[in-house]
């Protein structure tokens, strides 16, 4: 049996997964802030995964860990992950392995959930798709020809930092006016914050004297057709599809998914999606392309994390004979 992490900036997901990809348990729990903490919550997730399941620690063959950020994966180092700013050059693999006495395979968040998908039979008809992940950040990942691109170190597809205003916003990553500063979930609720005076009216208002302002109360919202929430929706979806047209221009792909805790909006995100790319897109690139959003996003990454221990442990053991 194989354990599939996803590490996210605000939550890390698991599952439990035998080799045909069937997931036996779930669990997630909220990303801390240090590295050391981090590292205790995935113990605590693998603990729990196997507890439930009634198995032990030796039954598990490898963990697969994707990550936000940039990484090194023959080394199992996180370089720099934006969204978690207290990864800077850290071997996680090795730190990891220390503590559990398991083989961990480390993989970029985006790609993780490009394999997710890759795993199921049911998307195996595209041979050509880029994967949009929409979260905290925005990242991505591909198959291309049939096969999973992960770049030169495994750090590939970083879509959210795509430069889409060269004089736009400052990011977090260095740059300025990256397509995530406008259109993942972080950009959903600083848009919204923004305009707030304008919209005295909003059911926001209410709703934030006892809550925190999310990305989920503003779909929510949106879904009553609060004005400020729609067309912060509207913001967003309209950048997004800005950035895809970019990627169906590079790629020429079959199909762009969507995926990440934000795709749950799609029917909010996509109808403005599709306008864009058909405006913005080149003739004879967009035509074909199907954009559409991930079903079971919850569990798809970390899945995908789980295949990618079980291929890289098999390639491993193949490199011994």
């Amino acid at each position: 049996m194989f354990i599939g992490i996803d590490i996210g900036g605000t939550n890390i997901k698991s599952v439990l997964s035998d080799e045909r990809g069937k997931i036996l348990q779930s669990c997630d729990i909220a990303t801390a802030k240090t590295p050391n903490s981090i590292n205790e919550g995935i113990v605590s997730l693998i603990d729990r995964l196997t507890f439930d399941a009634g198995i032990d620690h030796g039954e598990i063959e490898a963990v697969g860990i994707g990550s936000a950020g940039s990484i090194d994966r023959k080394k199992g180092v996180i370089i720099s992950s934006p969204n978690i700013p207290c990864w800077n050059n850290y071997p996680l693999v090795a730190s990891l392995e220390k503590i559990l006495s398991m083989r961990v395979f480390l993989e970029n968040d985006a790609t993780v959930a490009c394999a997710g998908l890759w795993f199921q039979d049911s998307k195996k008809n595209y041979r050509t798709f880029v994967m949009v992940t929409l979260g905290t950040g925005i990242g991505g990942g591909a198959v291309i020809d049939a096969r999973l691109f992960t770049g030169q170190k495994g750090s590939s597809l970083e879509i959210g930092h795509m430069t889409i205003d060269v004089n736009g916003k400052e990011c977090i990553c260095g740059n300025r006016g990256c397509l995530e500063k406008y259109a993942s979930a972080t950009a959903l609720t600083d848009y919204t914050k923004t305009h707030l005076k304008e919209y005295k009216n909003s059911s926001l208002h209410k709703r934030m004297k006892s809550d925190e302002l999310s990305a989920k109360m503003i779909y929510e919202e949106a879904l009553k057709e609060d004005e400020l929430s729609v067309k912060s929706f509207e913001y967003i979806s309209f950048h997004l599809g800005a950035g895809i047209a970019n990627i169906i221009n590079i790629f020429n792909p079959e199909a762009v998914i969507i995926g990440g805790g934000l795709s749950g909006a799609h029917k909010l995100i996509i109808p403005t999606v599709k306008r864009i790319v058909n405006e913005r897109a080149m003739k004879g690139m967009k035509e074909k392309v199907k954009i559409f959003a991930v079903k079971n996003q919850s569990a798809i990454p970390a899945l995908g994390a789980a295949k990618i221990a079980m291929d890289r442990l098999r390639d491993t053991l193949q490199s011994y004979f």
